[in-house]
């Protein structure tokens, strides 16, 4: 735009007064006022020639000093019929000039495209693109660029979600490990219990994936919230498991006997029931967030909670503490 401005084919954009201060285009003040009928004949500016003739250019580019001298021109001249090239609408605050006499432009932008995006992913791919362009430009200039859009802010989230993602719900699993062991004083239910609540968040995943629900920051955190709701449906049965007598099938029964109905009761229906309410929603996002997922993850944990773990501790549970504990008293008993 601003080689075309200063174009001398352009007669109506890069001009000056005998005195080579700055004239305006024709239809623009002070050659052309409102009352006026033809603009700039025989007034004013009747004597505007153009900046530049091609044997003041070099292959029709100017100079560092012609550079530096028409630039301020064209930041502030004004768009209009008979120049439509004036750079003060686009380019006014596109460059910072502070510095520019000394020959330095601290910062500059320049305006770029994207093709037509509609979807997520293309909103994505194109900041993407738009930032690995930069980077290769930064390289190649050995200055710093950097992309910036306004859909940048709420599509950037969504180029770390899997790796931010990840860190949160490793944390999440590594701080109820902690817990459970601390709780439970067993290695070996501690370790299952957090089995079964991978387990829990891989499903809810898969159900994600079915119900075509983004990954992104409000998922995120319900997912790690499940985690904590999870727990719920699992260290109970487990706890039950680990004080009651007889071998892992018989203690399995007991578990399911004494806590089943508990869990059942007062954490699967209670949930179940908070959770309906959500399906009358009339926003897309508590029904699709919040509803969807939380349903998910009540049914899901009842399974893997009554289900799943009795028959894993059946198979694979820890030994029983009140056996640990009679014989203890067995020897405390024969010592005496």
């Amino acid at each position: 735009d601003f080689l075309v401005w200063i174009s001398p084919e352009a007669f109506s954009c890069c001009r000056k007064f005998i005195n080579g201060s700055y004239c305006p285009p024709d239809d623009q003040p002070p050659c052309c006022f409102p009352d006026e009928g033809p603009c700039g004949l025989g007034g004013v500016c009747k004597d505007c020639t153009t900046c530049f003739r091609h044997s003041d250019l070099v292959n029709d580019r100017p100079t560092t000093a012609q550079f530096r001298e028409k630039l301020p021109w064209f930041l502030d001249a004004l768009p209009s019929a008979d120049c439509a090239k004036g750079g003060h609408g686009a380019y006014t605050n596109s460059v910072d000039l502070n510095g520019f006499q000394s020959g330095v432009i601290r910062a500059s932008e320049f305006r770029t495209y994207h093709t037509p995006v509609n979807r997520q992913g293309d909103y994505v791919n194109a900041l993407r693109a738009a930032r690995d362009f930069s980077s290769r430009m930064s390289a190649s200039l050995k200055m710093d660029i950097f992309p910036y859009s306004v859909f940048y802010i709420f599509f950037e989230q969504y180029l770390d979600i899997w790796k931010i993602a990840l860190i949160n719900l490793a944390t999440a699993l590594g701080a109820v490990f902690v817990v459970c062991l601390v709780i439970t004083s067993s290695l070996w239910s501690s370790a299952i219990i957090l089995l079964v609540l991978v387990m829990i968040i891989l499903d809810i995943m898969g159900v994600m994936a079915i119900l075509g629900i983004q990954l992104n920051a409000v998922s995120v955190v319900n997912l790690v919230m499940s985690i904590g709701i999870a727990v719920e449906f699992c260290v109970h049965i487990a706890h039950a498991f680990m004080v009651s007598s007889g071998d892992r099938g018989q203690r399995a029964k007991t578990a399911l006997c004494t806590m089943g109905a508990s869990v059942f009761s007062g954490i699967t229906l209670t949930k179940l029931v908070g959770v309906l309410v959500l399906c009358f929603s009339t926003s897309e996002i508590f029904v699709v967030y919040y509803f969807q997922m939380y349903l998910a993850l009540v049914i899901i944990g009842f399974l893997h909670g009554l289900v799943f773990l009795p028959v894993l501790l059946s198979l694979f549970g820890p030994p029983s503490r009140y056996s640990v504990v009679k014989g203890q008293l067995e020897d405390a008993s024969s010592s005496s």
